[in-house]
């Protein structure tokens, strides 16, 4: 099922603006990071002999909170080392971690290191050849939900140009893996009745797919409508579409219990 609908812009052009730049500030400070550091940091863990080949819960701890206090000194926030340990306890024990910007630079940190292992492993392997690459970085793992490099699932996927193929984009590590054309990439399940797509004018080449099985939602992007140069960005700024979907969810719950209750009778 196909649900247009209009989104109240969530901010103005300016505080976009200001977004953009603070977010761009920090990439680059990311991509410095790992061109000063990564040598040093990629004698620090081997890959697993199978995927996932670098876990998360893997990856070093004082990388990520070393990375982290760089993007603190660009932002202009003082933050001691205590109470980074503190938030970075929070942030992997799933606990609230009650500054939100210090929250997003842990996540930027965490992805920076994830994403230089994954490239590290890319370009030790250029060696072996195309085919051989492609065997060893995951498509044991294709059609698999899981990142196999990080191992972390998969929230968005994409539509490739010029006949669509669809790949499943790792939004920690940045690695993108063959998937199946349709059905929920959080669940697996296929049947179309069981998935409801969401669509704005404002965003042309995306959709957010809801799954009735296991109420949970994903973002599609059609690249064959628009390329996309910066997914990572692209979900910072449709965020809009989050809120939608998550208010979707909250507004049809009671018809999903009530289907599924039906099922099981």
């Amino acid at each position: 099922m196909n649900n247009k609908i209009t989104l109240k812009p969530a901010g103005g052009d300016s505080m976009m603006d200001n977004t953009w730049q603070m977010y761009s500030l920090l990439k680059q400070e990311v991509k410095r990071w790992q061109a000063e550091r990564g040598s040093f940091w990629s004698e620090k863990l081997s890959p697993a002999q199978a995927p996932p080949y670098y876990p998360i819960n893997e990856l070093p701890e004082e990388a990520i909170l070393e990375l982290c206090q760089r993007l603190n000194r660009v932002s202009n926030i003082m933050t001691t080392e205590p109470e980074l340990l503190e938030a970075w306890h929070r942030f992997k024990t799933f606990q609230l971690v009650t500054n939100p910007e210090l929250l997003s630079r842990l996540q930027l940190a965490l992805c920076g290191v994830a994403q230089l292992f994954r490239e590290m492993l890319v370009t030790t392997k250029n060696n072996l050849g195309d085919n051989q690459v492609k065997d060893y970085i995951g498509l044991a793992a294709t059609q698999s939900m899981g990142c196999p490099i990080c191992g972390e699932l998969a929230a968005v996927s994409v539509l490739s140009s010029p006949i669509g193929k669809r790949f499943l984009h790792c939004s920690t590590c940045g690695h993108e893996w063959l998937a199946k054309r349709v059905g929920c990439i959080r669940c697996g399940i296929q049947e179309a009745s069981k998935l409801n797509y969401l669509k704005s004018e404002e965003y042309p080449r995306l959709e957010v797919v809801i799954c009735q099985a296991c109420r949970q939602y994903f973002k599609e992007y059609d690249l064959r409508v628009r390329n996309v140069e910066d997914l990572d960005w692209e979900n910072i700024r449709t965020l809009p579409l989050d809120y939608a979907a998550e208010k979707w969810l909250a507004d049809h719950a009671h018809k999903f219990t009530f289907h599924q209750q039906v099922e099981l009778n």
